[in-house]
Order: C-alpha cells, then sequence, then structure tokens
C-alpha cells in the first residue's frame, strides 16, 4: 500500500515540475524526487534508472499475523536493479 502512495505523490510532483501530465515531460521531472513516506523515511527516486532508494527491513510475522521488524538499515539504499 505504501508504494502505491508513494508513487501517486511522487507522480504528482513530477506532474507539478512539469507543468504537465505528458509522460515523457513526467518521466524526465521524476529524476531524483524525494517524498517523506509513512514510514518515516524519505525516499529517492533515482536520477538514472527510475528505481526507489528504500529502506531494508527484515521481518518477523507474529502470531496475529503482524509483523515485527527485528532488523533494519538506518536509511533508504540506494536501488540496485537486476
Amino acid at each position: 500500500m505504501e508504494a502505491t502512495y508513494v508513487g501517486i505523490h511522487m507522480w504528482a510532483q513530477a506532474a507539478e515540475k512539469a507543468k504537465s501530465v505528458d509522460v515523457d515531460k513526467v518521466r524526465e521531472a521524476m529524476a531524483g524526487q524525494t517524498f517523506n513516506a509513512p514510514s518515516g523515511f524519505v525516499l529517492t527516486m533515482d536520477k538514472t534508472n527510475h528505481h526507489l532508494h528504500k529502506p531494508v527491513m527484515i521481518g518477523e510475522i507474529q502470531a496475529d499475523g503482524q509483523f515485527s521488524v527485528v532488523w533494519q538499515t538506518k536509511e533508504p539504499i540506494r536501488a540496485q536493479p537486476w
């Protein structure tokens, strides 16, 4: 859910920056966008590959179906597309 929320807001920011909803203009304006995500991290759209720099979290599933974060990076890490 967070990814969709962030994506919509970043698209809106880029459209405002581009002063257009033209796909090519918005794509160009998307590079380098940042957004304060609900997770508490500032996410960054990579300037070269349009992947998000995000934190890494390892969780444990609890008996009630919720997750407990047992480890996480201190800050978002640069995306490394495969």
